[in-house]
């Protein structure tokens, strides 16, 4: 049966059941319209390593409401009706605003791709009254090792690296791991505890029967099972690996910002962050990003010096597609050639087409993707990229390298940008400049990537 949007009114959040001794969630949806009505449950499956006597409840079902919400976005997009209505009990007024700032902002490339009118803003009921906040004075900040999520690609390399280096003993987590994430994971021997979050299968017909489809902000809700998961174990703060590029626009439409990246950005760190407290009567410090004040440029001069990961690691997002299990890099799509930018002033061209089965710079096929990264088309990719000037710092590094400078795509854009023959100090200043994080990285990890810099 087709799926028509348009006759849905409203989203509804109707449940969440947590499995004290499974360590399980499952989370209830419904989207309504006049005489319809589409039903989900979705279940994620945590690690439980420790007795549910020694579990901080309250604390925990502040979060699990929190990211039922959030989660409720993969459901929501189907239609994204005027309405989003939460029936659960313990949303607080603040958890509210945040959920408001994750649809308007980590929806913004949805609404735009879909040709909405502008970007999303429903009205945010909540029938059981806005629970009271946690007091300040409540609020702990957890101790232990430090909980890492990782993505099988450079940038949770490099995070895990400078914990181990400074002996604070990372614990790296995953949500739905692949044998990449697990291959990366085993290289510092380091433990690694998982997450699977199961969709309802439903919304995967509704997606392919004329339901609403396109980018939602994931970043938000795997920091959120990872936060969840940190306080059923009763570890540290949520160490997270997110750069300071991940802030740059993917472009402006209608006088908006629309960031492809928007879950990963400073906004939405600083956003969680705030939230936690009132939500979940968490403190400063329990969430946090340690690469916020570098760029990638910075962390991949760094991670081009870890070898014994080269082999291993993928950061191409199709190698993570639902019933990919196992995948490399494609070697032609935009954060393939994003990458392989980054990392060429740092490695040798053998080694770097050995790791992508291709050398991208000497490929004409790629020539158009570079000129995107570079800002020559009308807006950047929508893909995980960084910033333009980082693409032109890095082409200018390797315009000037013998090994590169006659490659096809590295000739044919110093004809076409004669800048690059030249040094750029006022662009290589922003790139590589420390950036303010705005306090959120506590004073005991701060210095730990000072090494980047």
């Amino acid at each position: 049966m087709v799926f028509d949007p348009s006759v849905y009114t409203e989203f509804r959040y109707l449940d969440v059941r947590i499995d004290a001794t499974s360590f399980t969630c499952e989370f209830d949806y419904e989207l309504v319209g006049e005489g319809v009505r589409e039903s989900f449950t979705e279940r994620l499956a945590l690690t439980p390593v420790r007795s549910s006597d020694d579990v901080d409840w309250p604390r925990v079902r502040g979060i699990a409401v929190l990211l039922g919400a959030v989660m409720g976005l993969s459901y929501y997009k189907a239609a994204a009706p005027g309405t989003y209505a939460i029936a659960v009990e313990g949303m607080t007024q603040a958890g509210a605003e945040y959920l408001r700032q994750a649809i308007r902002h980590g929806m913004a490339e949805f609404a735009y791709r879909n040709e909405l009118p502008g970007l999303l803003e429903p009205e945010i009921v909540l029938e059981k009254g806005p629970s009271q906040p946690w007091s300040a004075e409540s609020h702990i900040t957890p101790t232990g090792d430090p909980l890492v999520p990782i993505g099988g690609g450079k940038d949770s390399v490099v995070s895990v690296e400078l914990l181990a280096a400074a002996r604070m003993h990372p614990v790296q987590f995953a949500v739905n791991p692949n044998k990449i994430m697990y291959r990366v994971a085993r290289i510092k021997g380091y433990p690694l505890i998982s997450a699977t979050r199961t969709l309802d299968p439903s919304i995967l017909e509704i997606n392919s029967s004329g339901g609403l489809n396109g980018h939602i902000p994931v970043t938000a809700i795997n920091s959120l099972i990872a936060i969840l998961q940190a306080r059923l174990v009763g570890f540290g703060p949520v160490v997270m690996s997110l750069e300071a590029s991940a802030s740059e626009p993917t472009l402006w439409w209608e006088g908006e910002p629309v960031n492809h990246q928007w879950s990963k950005s400073e906004d939405a760190e600083a956003l969680l962050h705030d939230v936690l407290g009132p939500q979940a009567g968490l403190g400063a410090g329990s969430y946090f990003s340690l690469l916020r004040p570098y760029s990638e440029l910075q962390i991949a001069r760094h991670f081009a010096a870890l070898t014994e990961y080269h082999p291993v690691i993928t950061s191409c997002n199709r190698a993570f597609r639902l019933g990919v299990d196992d995948g490399r890099w494609c070697g032609d799509c935009d954060k393939c050639r994003f990458i392989f930018l980054l990392l060429s002033p740092f490695m040798p061209a053998t080694v770097l087409t050995r790791m992508f089965a291709d050398n991208l710079l000497d490929n004409p096929k790629h020539l158009e993707g570079y000129r995107a990264l570079l800002g020559l088309h009308d807006h950047r990719p929508f893909e995980c990229v960084g910033e333009q000037a980082e693409s032109m710092v890095a082409l200018t590094w390797v315009a000037h390298q013998s090994e590169w400078r006659n490659a096809v795509v590295v000739r044919s854009l110093r004809e076409e940008i004669p800048e690059l023959e030249h040094a750029h100090p006022d662009l290589e200043l922003q790139v590589l400049g420390h950036r303010d994080s705005r306090g959120l990285l506590p004073n005991s990890y701060s210095s730990l990537g000072q090494v980047l810099a």
